[in-house]
């Protein structure tokens, strides 16, 4: 086994999961992505296989505009959590099962789908809402609740007036939820059900809610499957049944009574197991009680159908919503007590978004040079604080969101996220419905590339490549920061607002006369450097530093470009012609993004496979860094492949890695032809590797290839590589 792929088990990739800890490495970013419709979801997912995403957080799924006519809402006004558009009566983002071939395409390409969980509230109605003549509380209220019973008149919520963190209204949050009250209705009512929930006696803003239907019990799990039995330290209760919702045979759901904390909770384990959910983003977590986000924990607790190839459970993972910048009050909501060796104990998998870090980044990255920072920054953050490490074992990193615009320097602040441990998330605003105005906010529309360019795509790769290795810091002034991950690169930052470039001697750990290449391309770039001041290559000095040059945000002349930034890190193989396939028949060529189109047009193109069997073929080649300097161990040692999320592409019957969390997990030897430039024993081959796919094992659609090619590593340490991808259609 060569030394690159001994190095390929580090650590952990699982968002919020178990880490074995010899290295940091940083899991794929997860893209926020808001107003696009699940078609374009479905047909863009070859975008966001390209852009390295492995994750997408998608808004709220079930029915909003609980005010009528609101088909268009954007979700954060729950209506019906179970509806999720039929093709006659979409939501505003598509039906059912558009969503549920938008996760299927997701998991092929190996990309978690995360789904705005609405815990909090309901829409903005209560019993004194009419329609005319009509309430809405005749129409039923709001599916699987009830505003007011004879002896609670405020059925399932909290009184309006009430006040507090958990019990008041949130400000432009609708009706709050009572998690602790104990109202027990069959709350997907079915025919036949002595105790089913009040039902709409005449239809209000176009719509009637909690009639009985047949068709709810595939709303509910099947009793007469076999139940996981758990124990729940919480309670003390010892084997719980836990039944799984029938894939099969939908309509043999058991309807049982419940209150409305398990209709929530219900409602969790259908997304996860039903619709394809493999998390939550839990919005206004901060206003719902520590017991209400426990059971949702145990809702969701072993609950994903879709399991690793070892065998093992997919844990689900949650991410909440908190909105406050103090630490203390962020641990409370980042449990992390799932324990591996013991499967039948309830534990929690929930991290939260780190608000603390937001806030810090968007004060001392703005467009007032002389308020900036970084030395406010770099400490500022839920990570640290929790361990005293910047290891990416807590928080959820985000610079801009659908609530929050981001900073002034966007770009460093991108670059600054997501070359650190942990998790980040990268949020896009489709702009496929128009103009949303102040919400949802703008995002990044280069974060899937097209018209705007490729620059947050870029340093996604980088993050994917050479985002391994130990944090370490290594320069914290007010003006200018850098930090190594080690073994693999160094980044540094600015956030000078007038023109030039700052030059420093920084401490690595880098042996001597190892060159760094600079990966983001900003060195050469003539809009950032214009005079050619920025090198693209150091070298590390004999006592382990090097001398390097901090790009402002403003390029010589006096044009800002707010990218001063620069990544410098070991070289990995190069392949000219990238990955290659025999067997095409055609290639649906991408689409070509308008200013309208931007968030809609399909980047990538489709290579159509009609044939028995096609070839997968990448030929590495000697490195001259900058066309003349020799980094022999750029050249590789080794190559390996992935089909989707790993399937036995080579046909030695099993996929070759299925340790989860691996960088090669999921991935394929490559049996035909395996001919690295740097071979075993010294004797090198001729950069070739190659292998023959049966597609008759691949079902019609669209697939996903990705090659890793790695560099040499005689002395161990983080497993840098190259990645080449293809998404192609199996058209049979």
């Amino acid at each position: 086994m060569t030394s690159s792929l001994m190095g390929l088990s580090y650590s952990l990739l699982l968002l919020g999961g178990p880490t074995v800890h010899a290295e940091e490495v940083s899991p794929p970013a997860i893209l926020q992505w808001f107003e696009a419709s699940y078609k374009t979801m479905e047909r863009r997912t070859p975008d966001v296989f390209m852009a390295g995403y492995g994750g997408a957080w998608i808004p709220p799924v079930g029915r909003a505009g609980s005010r009528g006519k609101g088909d268009n809402s954007v979700g954060y006004d729950p209506y019906d959590r179970f509806d999720l558009g039929i093709t006659d009566k979409p939501t505003h983002y598509g039906t059912e099962a558009e969503l549920q071939r938008v996760a299927n395409q997701f998991h092929r390409a190996s990309v978690d789908l995360y789904i705005d969980f609405i815990i909090n509230h309901n829409g903005f109605n209560d019993a004194r809402s009419k329609d005319g003549t009509i309430s809405f509380e005749e129409a039923g209220d709001y599916p699987g609740f009830v505003l007011q019973l004879g002896n609670d008149p405020n059925g399932d919520f909290h009184p309006k007036d009430a006040q507090g963190e958990i019990a008041g209204r949130a400000p432009g949050h609708g009706i709050d939820i009572d998690h602790s009250k104990n109202h027990r209705f069959v709350r997907s009512p079915v025919p036949g059900m002595a105790n089913n929930l009040p039902g709409g006696t005449q239809v209000a803003f176009e719509r009637i809610a909690d009639v009985p239907t047949a068709q709810n019990r595939r709303f509910y799990p099947d009793r007469d499957l076999p139940p996981m039995l758990l124990f729940d330290p919480k309670t003390g209760e010892h084997e719980i049944q836990v039944f799984p919702f029938n894939l099969k045979d939908p309509l043999q759901g058991d309807p049982v009574p419940e209150n409305a904390m398990g209709y929530l909770m219900r409602n969790a384990q259908w997304l996860v197991q039903v619709i394809g959910a493999d998390g939550f983003r839990i919005d206004a977590a901060k206003h719902v009680s520590q017991e209400a986000l426990q059971d949702l924990d145990r809702a969701v607790y072993r609950a994903n159908p879709r399991k690793y190839l070892d065998g093992s459970t997919k844990p689900v993972f949650c991410f909440g919503e908190t909105k406050d910048r103090k630490i203390d009050i962020l641990k409370k909501f980042v449990v992390k007590s799932i324990n591996p060796n013991d499967p039948g104990k309830i534990g929690s998998n929930r991290d939260t978004l780190d608000f603390a870090f937001f806030d810090n980044v968007k004060e001392n990255l703005t467009s007032n040079g002389f308020a900036n920072d970084w030395r406010k920054v770099k400490q500022a953050s839920l990570d640290v604080h929790d361990d005293g490490l910047q290891n990416g074992s807590a928080g959820v990193k985000f610079v801009s969101s659908h609530d929050d615009d981001g900073p002034h320097l966007s770009n460093v602040a991108h670059a600054y996220m997501l070359m650190l441990p942990g998790n980040a998330i990268v949020y896009h605003h489709a702009r496929e419905f128009g103009d949303t105005g102040n919400f949802p906010k703008d995002g990044r529309g280069d974060a899937l590339g097209g018209l705007f360019g490729n620059r947050i795509t870029r340093l996604s790769s980088i993050r994917n490549s050479h985002g391994r290795g130990d944090y370490i810091e290594r320069l914290a002034e007010k003006e200018l920061f850098a930090f190594e991950r080690q073994g693999s690169a160094v980044v540094l930052l600015s956030n000078r607002l007038d023109a030039g470039f700052d030059s420093r001697t920084l401490k690595v750990s880098f042996a001597p006369g190892v060159r760094l290449i600079e990966l983001t391309g900003n060195a050469a770039d003539p809009s950032i450097d214009p005079r050619d001041d920025l090198p693209e290559l150091v070298q590390v000095n004999g006592d382990r530093t090097i001398n390097v040059r901090f790009p402002r945000n403003v390029a010589p002349g006096g044009k800002a470009h707010n990218s001063g930034y620069l990544i410098y890190g070991l070289a990995a193989p190069q392949a000219p012609r990238g990955l290659e396939l025999t067997g095409v028949d055609r290639v649906i060529a991408s689409e070509i993004p308008t200013s309208s189109t931007n968030g809609t047009a399909r980047l990538t193109d489709l290579p159509v496979i009609k044939g028995d069997s096609f070839q997968i073929k990448l030929k590495s080649v000697k490195v001259n860094l900058l066309g003349s300097i020799r980094d022999k161990f750029a050249d590789g040692d080794n190559a390996l492949f992935r089909i989707d999320a790993g399937v036995d592409g080579n046909g030695n019957g099993q996929v070759d890695f299925r340790m989860p969390g691996a960088v090669s997990y999921g991935f394929e030897r490559f049996l035909n032809k395996s001919s690295p430039l740097i071979g075993s024993e010294g004797i090198g081959g001729d950069g070739e590797f190659i292998q023959t796919v049966d597609a008759t094992k691949l079902e019609p659609g669209i697939h996903f290839i990705e090659v890793l090619a790695f560099r040499h590593s005689p002395v161990g340490g983080p497993a840098i590589s190259s990645s080449f991808k293809k998404a192609i259609l199996i058209e049979r």
